[in-house]
């Protein structure tokens, strides 16, 4: 707007040097209107936890986690697959002269897959021949170890996903991002939306259906996430006309006198490296552009720390974001910033930081309950308005770290020296329970892991206060001081974010997809270990029971550890899946599952080793991963020392058995021998005890 419009005097804001505005375009037949038949559906769930431990979910804050894996429920996915599918057949198949087509929004990639296998289920289960579904995303999606492309699940090359789906052998595409914007299908004529539409994105989303046709009378969209008025709300601003306020340009410059506190770039270096850049032939004056760029990025790697450098990236990244846009509509006469943003564009490319990955929720919780209602059928055009386009150019982030960990009674005593407090063990339990509920909870895990703490920091800050008050009946003197106290808030959330963090992080990996746990590289860890098989050896499948020990060592260690941890079988040292296929064989009875039968045997072994109580803090899960089964035993920790009777050989040869104390150090286990060792290790996890 800015670029190819003029500016307003009296408002000094850009407007559109000429203006076809949508409600136009409707009302003179050149584009449908796509609000004029609409109907919402709201889904309707409930949740049950299928978890030993009792952790609190709160409706509201857990929202997003939860609602994530309800959208994602098979339960879900077929209730929507069967609305889909009949009202198509039913109400929209006869249109166009029996040639439409419908796009199915999804809010995500996953989402996509999920929802192509469940409406080809739902077809072919109801022997509907006449109904072809395509899917449209980029890239490969997981899905709980399952790979799955465009291609692979089309049968064709995405780059015919258009073309095919003009045909008459495709009715639906399911689409994640891909095909929301730009795409051109004037026999789209129904929209089924489960996904949540805001602002512009809500425009161009709906507006692929606004295309017009000889045949076409009008357009449909079933909306399953959003509300009959918010989407009009959406399409207010747009409907009339579009403005766009003035950009600054001094925008420009702070952007680049923020890079000058890092001491990175320096005149004669620029100068060197933009001249090299200009020359023609650039393919022969690389080594010059290196040469000129070296210095810059040798004092970019030992004169800044981690965080520094992060900082520097994201400053960098802004001012050739900022410089890429107002050189555009900013006429400036200051030629050295054009080297500057050359030099900086060519410098960005051998800094890059680190990439860090995402989680869901998983199978922590149980969908009950779920019906899908219609909640209005009707029109929901707009009337008309202004719409206004701000530019902005938000800060970045920094590198992602692992939190790290202190024992309870070092934080503890940190606070009594800083506050002057003198908390009985009862007293200290206080904030404990407050750590052991927000670590607990799925919005706080999915925070954790995929949040750097100092973004981890400032969710948690506000979480913790919450939580903090809730707990008031327990010690209201001792909330009422939090609350009052900004040095004591502090100090207690800068105490705790790394264990909730630690806590929350591996909690998470329960019901994470499995892939985020596997290699490679391998991702074992203080809280992940892999064994290759259970009770088998893994060059010729030979049945060893002996090397069932490890195993009951790790899961022991991790019970005694203060988070927690996952072991998977079937998957080797540099994380790629081995299975266990060998195992199975020597566990195989006739009419059995295999599956069950291992579980079964894993579960035994563990109540042998460790007693009834040990077993509790145990799950275990079978994923089908490269063709291959594997086992992931996710270890809750405990709350007691947990003893694990294991058989060994000694040095004559002969086996015998032994209780051990066994812990977590770093990526591996140790044992305890040292009967005052292990005392203290006693009195720290567990203080309640002393």
């Amino acid at each position: 707007m800015e670029l190819f419009g003029r500016r307003n005097p009296t408002t000094n804001r850009h407007e559109a040097f000429h203006l076809y505005s949508m409600r136009q375009a409707i009302e003179e037949g050149f584009i449908l209107d796509v609000l004029a038949n609409y109907v919402t559906y709201k889904t309707y769930w409930e949740i049950e936890k299928r978890i030993a431990d009792d952790p609190e979910f709160d409706t509201a804050k857990a929202r997003a986690a939860i609602a994530r894996f309800v959208t994602l429920h098979d339960h879900n996915l077929a209730q929507k697959a069967e609305v889909i599918v009949e009202h198509f057949r039913n109400h929209v198949r006869h249109k166009i002269g029996g040639r439409p087509k419908a796009m199915v929004v999804a809010s995500s990639r996953l989402h996509a897959v999920r929802y192509k296998l469940a409406l080809d289920k739902y077809v072919n289960a109801m022997g509907y021949s006449d109904v072809g579904i395509l899917v449209a995303f980029s890239g490969t999606v997981d899905d709980d170890g399952v790979e799955h492309t465009e291609s692979q699940m089309n049968g064709f090359p995405d780059t015919q996903t258009a073309e095919r789906f003009d045909g008459g052998d495709w009715h639906f595409l399911v689409v994640a991002e891909k095909y929301q914007t730009g795409f051109d299908q004037p026999l789209l004529y129904a929209m089924y939306v489960d996904k949540v539409l805001t602002g512009l994105g809500a425009v161009q989303t709906l507006s692929r259906l606004n295309r017009t046709h000889p045949h076409k009378d009008g357009t449909f969209v079933l909306d399953f996430r959003n509300e009959a008025d918010a989407v009009r709300d959406a399409f207010e601003p747009w409907f009339e006309s579009t403005v766009a306020p003035p950009t600054d340009p001094n925008l420009l410059y702070d952007s680049r006198h923020a890079l000058d506190a890092y001491a990175i770039l320096w005149p004669d270096e620029v100068e060197r490296c933009v001249a090299a850049l200009l020359l023609p032939g650039m393919d022969n004056n690389t080594a010059q552009v290196h040469a000129a760029l070296a210095p810059a990025i040798d004092r970019f790697t030992h004169n800044l720390d981690e965080e520094e450098q992060a900082a520097f990236r994201d400053a960098l990244d802004r001012f050739i974001r900022v410089y890429a846009f107002l050189s555009q509509v900013v006429a400036f006469g200051d030629t050295k910033l054009e080297r500057d943003y050359l030099f900086g564009k060519a410098l960005a490319m051998f800094i890059r930081p680190p990439t860090a990955g995402g989680l869901d929720l998983g199978d922590a919780v149980e969908l009950s309950h779920l019906r899908v209602e219609l909640t209005f059928d009707g029109s929901v055009s707009a009337e008309g308005g202004n719409g206004e386009l701000p530019v902005t150019f938000p800060e970045g982030g920094g590198k992602p770290k692992d939190p790290d960990e202190e024992p309870l009674s070092v934080i503890i005593d940190r606070i009594n020296e800083k506050h002057g407090t003198d908390w009985a063990p009862e007293d200290r339990l206080f904030f404990d329970t407050v750590a052991a509920k927000l670590a607990g909870r799925a919005d706080v895990q999915q925070a954790a892991a995929a949040n750097t703490p100092e973004n981890f920091g400032i969710f948690l800050g506000n979480e913790f206060m919450k939580a903090v008050v809730e707990q008031m009946g327990i010690a209201e003197a001792m909330t009422l001081r939090y609350v009052d106290n900004a040095d004591l808030q502090a100090m207690v959330l800068a105490a705790y974010q790394p264990l909730i963090q630690a806590k929350a992080k591996v909690a998470n990996q329960e019901h994470c997809p499995i892939g985020d746990l596997l290699g490679p590289p391998p991702k074992e860890s203080q809280w992940v270990e892999y064994k290759a098989t259970l009770r088998t050896h893994d060059t010729d499948g030979a049945i060893d029971k002996l090397l069932e020990v490890p195993v009951l060592k790790t899961v022991a260690a991790f019970m005694n550890a203060r988070d927690g941890g996952t072991l998977l079988i079937g998957v080797t040292d540099t994380g790629t899946v081995h299975g266990l296929d060998a195992d199975y064989a020597t566990l195989h009875k006739d009419g059995k599952d295999d599956a069950d039968q291992f579980q079964l045997h894993l579960g035994q072994i563990v109540r042998n080793s460790m007693g009834e109580a040990a077993v509790t803090n145990v799950t275990v899960q079978i994923h089908h991963v490269d063709g291959h089964d594997l086992c992931r035993v996710h270890v809750r920790p405990s709350g007691h020392p947990v003893d694990a009777k294991v058989t060994r050989v000694n040095k004559a040869g002969q086996h015998e058995t032994k209780t051990a104390f066994y812990v977590r150090t770093g990526n591996g286990t140790h044992e305890f021998t040292d009967p005052d060792e292990k005392a203290k290790y006693v009195a720290q996890r567990w203080p309640q005890r002393r």
